[in-house]
């Protein structure tokens, strides 16, 4: 079964994303950290291939097993983006912030600061959610 997830990646590697969702959608049994990776593998496919909200809808499954796992709330984030969502793309990385350190978030943090310090962003409770979450985690100059 491993094996199998090995045989997804690679094809995921390759950019053969339809192909690696028909192995992953066929793996059983697997313990319960392989499994993560699985619904990881899974989501990562179906945002690659557009459908974003299949690729929400795993990665909160996963999210559920898993809070800390900061790829599947990144990837549950940028699916919200890529719908224009982004009031739930913004909830979801201040639901996933509250309770998690940021680290691949980071890079999204100062990218907020700077769509807030541009006036992108000006809803007073949400820049200041940010702003709180950035100084956090160190993300504030």
């Amino acid at each position: 079964m491993i094996n199998e997830l090995q045989k997804a990646q690679d094809l995921m590697n390759d950019g053969q994303y339809m192909p690696a969702v028909t192995i992953l959608q066929n793996i059983n049994g697997l313990s319960p950290k392989a499994e993560n990776y699985r619904l990881l593998f899974m989501a990562n496919c179906w945002y690659k291939l557009g459908e974003y909200q299949w690729a929400i809808d795993i990665s909160d499954n996963l999210l559920q097993k898993d809070e800390h796992n900061e790829l599947a709330s990144q990837l549950k984030y940028l699916s919200y983006c890529e719908l224009k969502d982004f009031d739930n793309a913004l909830e979801e990385i201040v639901r996933f912030l509250s309770f998690n350190e940021a680290d691949i978030y980071k890079v999204t943090l100062e990218e907020l600061l700077t769509d807030i310090k541009n006036g992108f962003i000006n809803e007073q409770a949400i820049v200041s959610k940010i702003k709180e979450l950035a100084l956090k985690n160190n993300c504030l100059k």
